[in-house]
C-alpha cells in the first residue's frame, strides 16, 4: 500500500471517530431518561414496563376497574337526563389517576346514543360515585350502560403521608337540605316605593317590585327578579291593580305606590329589634345592611331617600350621616363603634330575646333549594380543586335530582364550606341519599404549597 493512501485512510478514520463521538455526545445529551413506559426493561422491572417499581403487569393486562352496581338516570327537562353510577377499583395500592369511559343509552326502539369518551379518576380500594347532571339526549332512554375503556389507564400510587386504610381523607359534616323560608319573627315589611315605574324602567325599585309581586304566584307566576320592568312585570302589576281595585294601567303610579307601601312598607308602630355587630360602609351588603336601612327609616324625622334593599348605597350613606348628626356623632357615613352603640341603644333588645336571622334562611327568589355542608381535609396536603356531588331522593327514597359544585384551594387541617343550589321548582320533602367528595390526590399537579 502506498504511503500516501495509508495516510488518507488514517485521516478518514480519525474524522469518522470524531463524528461518531460528537453524535454520541448529542444522543446522550438528548436521550430520554429510563421510564416504566418505554418498552424497555431498564427500571428494574420484573417484566417489560411492569412489575418491580413499575406498574404491575396485572394492572396493565387486566385492570381491576369495574362498574359497581347498576347505573341509572333521572329524566330532566328539555331532553336532558342526570346520570349516576359508581366505579369500583379493587386494587389496594394503585389508583387510576386518569381513565376513560363511554356511556351508552338505549331507547324504546333499540336506538342507541354513545356519550364520550369522558375521563375521571378513582382511588385505590374505593367505589367512587360519579354524577353527570344535565346530559343532552336525542331520545328518551330506557337503559343506560357505562363501558370503561381499559386501554391507556394512568396508574399512580397515593402520595406518601396519606393512609387510605385509616379512612376517607376528606370528611363531610353539617350536611343539610334547605328550602327557602323566613323565620316568622323576622318577616319584615321593608320595601318603600317612591318612583313612577313604567315599561322598560331599570331601577332598584323595579327589583323590589318584582320581589314583592313574586310572593303571590297568581299575580306574578314568572317570578323573575331582574330589575328590568318588562312585559311580564307590567302584566303582574295589572293583576295587582285589579286585585286591589286600582285602575289597571300596568304602571306603578301614585295609587299603586300607596298600596305597595301600605302592604310592604315599614311602619314605625311595628316592633323592631336588631343587634348591630359589624362595620358597615358604602358597598356593604347583607341582612345587617337591611336592618340598618330599616332603623334609619324608622328613626328619621324626614323620610330618607332610597330603598331598604340590603345594599349600602349612596342614599344609605346620606341617611346615616343625617342620623349621626342628629345624635352628635361624627358624620362619617360609616357604621363605626360609636354609631353601632347608638343604634343598639335605640333598637337592640336583650340578646336572649333578640331574634337572629340564621345564615341558612333565604327567600324563594334566590333559589328553590340549597344543599350546604363542610369538607374537612385530613391529609397533610393542600389541593387546588375538588368536587362535591349529591343525589337527592324523594319521600319514597327514589332518586329525584342531582347536583354538583366545585371548590378551589382545599387547605389541609381546615374545614371548607360548599353550597349547591337549584333555581327550578323542586318537590317538597327531598333528602340526601348519596354524596361524594372527589379530590384527585393522585394528580401531583393538583397539590400546591402555601407560602
Amino acid at each position: 500500500m502506498e504511503r500516501r493512501l495509508f495516510k488518507q485512510i488514517v485521516i478518514a478514520l480519525i474524522f469518522s471517530l470524531i463524528i461518531l463521538s460528537v453524535g454520541e455526545l448529542i444522543y446522550l445529551k438528548h436521550k430520554p431518561p429510563p421510564t416504566c413506559f418505554d418498552n424497555k426493561k431498564n427500571q428494574k422491572e420484573e417484566g417489560i414496563d411492569c412489575g418491580g417499581p413499575c406498574v404491575p403487569c396485572e394492572l396493565k393486562n387486566n385492570p381491576p376497574l369495574a362498574i359497581d352496581g347498576s347505573p341509572y338516570f333521572i329524566l330532566g327537562d328539555s331532553n336532558k337526563i342526570d346520570i349516576v353510577f359508581k366505579v369500583l377499583n379493587k386494587d389496594l395500592v394503585w389508583g387510576a389517576k386518569n381513565f376513560s369511559y363511554n356511556i351508552i343509552l338505549t331507547g324504546e326502539n333499540n336506538q342507541t346514543q354513545t356519550i364520550g369518551p369522558k375521563t375521571d379518576f378513582v382511588l385505590p380500594m374505593s367505589s367512587k360515585l360519579v354524577v353527570l347532571p344535565q346530559v343532552p339526549t336525542t331520545f328518551t332512554p330506557l337503559k343506560v350502560e357505562v363501558e370503561i375503556i381499559k386501554e391507556g389507564i394512568l396508574w399512580e400510587k397515593v402520595p406518601e403521608g396519606i393512609n387510605l386504610r385509616a379512612g376517607e381523607p376528606f370528611a363531610i359534616s353539617n350536611l343539610r337540605v334547605i328550602y327557602p323560608q323566613k323565620p316568622k319573627e323576622q318577616e319584615f315589611n321593608v320595601y318603600v316605593f317612591t318612583k313612577t315605574l313604567t315599561l322598560n324602567s331599570k331601577d332598584p325599585e323595579v327589583f323590589n317590585l318584582q320581589k314583592v309581586l313574586s310572593q303571590d304566584p297568581e299575580i306574578y307566576p314568572e317570578g323573575k327578579i331582574t330589575g328590568v320592568y318588562d312585559k311580564a312585570t307590567a302584566a303582574a302589576v295589572k293583576r295587582f291593580q285589579k286585585k286591589y281595585g286600582i285602575r289597571t294601567t300596568g304602571e306603578v303610579g301614585p295609587q299603586t305606590r300607596a298600596k305597595l307601601n301600605e302592604l310592604y312598607g315599614p311602619s314605625e308602630l311595628e316592633p323592631f329589634s336588631y343587634n348591630f355587630t359589624k362595620t358597615l360602609k358604602l358597598g356593604s351588603q347583607g341582612i345587617e345592611v337591611t336592618n340598618l336601612q330599616r332603623a334609619l327609616m324608622i328613626d328619621s324625622t324626614e323620610h330618607p331617600k332610597g330603598n331598604i334593599s340590603g345594599s349600602f348605597d349612596k342614599a344609605t350613606e346620606k341617611a346615616l350621616k343625617e342620623f349621626q348628626k342628629k345624635y352628635d356623632l361624627e358624620p362619617t357615613g360609616i357604621v363605626d363603634g360609636p354609631t353601632r352603640e347608638k343604634l343598639n341603644e335605640l333598637f337592640s333588645k336583650p340578646a336572649e330575646t333578640t331574634p337572629v336571622l340564621p345564615e341558612d334562611y333565604f327567600e324563594s327568589y334566590e333559589a328553590s333549594l340549597r344543599v350546604k355542608g363542610d369538607i374537612y381535609n385530613t391529609t397533610p396536603f393542600n389541593f387546588k380543586q375538588a368536587q362535591v356531588a349529591v343525589v337527592l331522593c324523594d319521600k319514597n327514597k327514589k332518586p329525584a335530582v342531582v347536583g354538583i359544585t366545585y371548590l378551589d384551594r382545599i387547605y389541609y387541617g381546615k374545614a371548607n364550606s360548599f353550597l349547591i343550589q337549584w333555581q327550578k321548582p323542586m318537590p317538597p320533602g327531598l333528602s340526601i341519599c348519596e354524596e361524594s367528595i372527589n379530590v384527585n390526590i393522585l394528580d401531583k399537579d393538583n397539590i400546591f404549597v402555601t407560602k
